[in-house]
C-alpha cells in the first residue's frame, strides 16, 4: 500500500469513528436527528476514502485533493479565465505575456505553467518551445507531486516519440517514478508510457 492509501485509509477510519460517535452521541429527538445527518457526512467522506483504495479509479480525483501538498491547496487562484478567453480568441501572444506575468509571481506554479505549454503545443504547435519549457520545469529543485506534471510529462513523450528521441523522456519518467507523492493510477499511466518510450528505443 502506497503513502497516499495510508493516509486515504487512517482518514477513512477517522471519518467513520467521528460519524458513530455523533449517531449516538445524543439522547433527545432533535440531537439525534442532527447527529445522523453529522453522522452520515462522515460516513459519506470514510466511504470516499475507502473507494480510492479498493477502486483507485473512483477515488482518484478525490484521492489528490486530500493528499495534494496544502501549500498547493492554500494558493490563492490566480486570474485564469481571462487567459483562457484570450487563447478562445486566438490572441496568443497576449496570452502568453499574461502567463509569463503570473509565472514571475509564482514560478513554476503548475496550473499556468500547464496551460502555457498547452498554448505552444496546441495552439501555436511549436514542439521544440514546448519541450524546452516542460524540461526548465522538472528541473525546479522544489518541484511538487500535482497532477499538472503527469500531464505535461505525457506531453513531453508524445514529442520525444514524435522526434525519434526517447531517451530524455526516458531518464525524467524514471526521476519521476522515483519522487514520491503520485497516485496509484498515475504512476501506472506513467508506468506505460515509459514501457512505450523503451519499446520505441530498442527500434531505433
Amino acid at each position: 500500500m502506497d503513502k497516499k492509501n495510508i493516509v486515504l485509509g487512517i482518514t477513512g477510519i477517522l471519518c467513520l469513528t467521528i460519524g458513530i460517535y455523533f449517531m449516538g452521541a445524543s439522547s433527545n429527538p432533535v440531537g439525534q436527528i442532527a447527529g445522523l445527518v453529522i453522522g452520515l457526512v462522515f460516513g459519506l467522506f470514510a466511504g470516499m476514502c475507502f473507494a480510492y483504495i479498493v477502486a483507485p479509479k473512483m477515488g482518484s480525483s478525490f484521492g489528490n485533493f486530500v493528499y495534494t501538498p496544502l501549500e498547493y491547496l492554500k494558493k490563492a487562484p490566480e486570474k485564469i479565465a481571462p487567459v483562457k478567453g484570450m487563447i478562445e480568441q486566438q490572441k496568443y501572444p497576449e496570452a502568453i505575456a499574461a502567463l509569463d506575468e503570473i509565472l514571475v509571481r509564482k514560478p513554476f506554479d503548475p496550473v499556468p505553467y500547464l496551460l502555457l505549454v498547452e498554448v505552444y503545443m496546441d495552439r501555436l504547435n511549436d514542439k521544440n518551445r514546448t519541450a524546452e519549457l516542460i524540461e526548465k520545469y522538472f528541473r525546479n529543485p522544489k518541484l511538487k507531486a500535482v497532477p499538472e506534471n503527469v500531464e505535461m510529462l505525457m506531453r513531453y513523450s508524445d514529442i520525444c516519440l514524435e522526434q525519434n528521441r526517447p531517451e530524455p523522456a526516458i531518464a525524467l519518467f524514471n526521476a519521476v517514478l522515483n519522487a514520491k507523492g503520485y497516485s496509484a493510477p498515475e504512476r501506472k499511466a506513467l508506468g506505460l508510457r515509459l514501457e512505450a518510450l523503451i519499446a520505441k528505443r530498442s527500434c531505433l
